[in-house]
């Protein structure tokens, strides 16, 4: 992230009452969304096409574990944190090993949560 640009956060989150929810916070935060994705597939897409400083990942998309979201933000040294209604140490590795916000969550700790990603 470059200084006097704008703070560009990746939404992936596969429940769009949810999305829209995290994409409102964002924005009243005062960053813009990068991109938002339901799907593992659209995530790694975005990936590879968007420029981001950091992402709210759900640990589970469609039924799919975003392990490997997880992973390829990892090796970008992408800040993230998980998003998930199931217990941390329910997660598997990567998902597990990272900052965490259950679900459902507090407003002002989701706040907290996303501009902790561009520190």
């Amino acid at each position: 992230m470059n200084e006097g640009e704008p703070i560009r956060i990746l939404v992936i989150e596969d429940e769009p009452a949810i999305a829209a929810d995290l994409c409102w916070v964002v924005e009243e935060v005062g960053y813009e969304i990068g991109g938002t994705a339901s799907s593992v597939d659209e995530a790694m897409s975005l990936l590879e096409d968007v420029e981001i400083d950091g992402v709210i990942l759900d640990a589970n998309l469609r039924g799919v574990s975003s392990v490997g979201v997880a992973d390829a933000l990892k090796a970008r040294h992408v800040p993230f944190f998980v998003l998930s209604g199931y217990l941390q140490k329910q997660l598997p590795g990567p998902l597990a090993d990272a900052p965490f916000l259950a679900k459902p969550y507090d407003q002002d700790e989701l706040a907290s949560r996303i501009r902790g990603l561009a520190r």
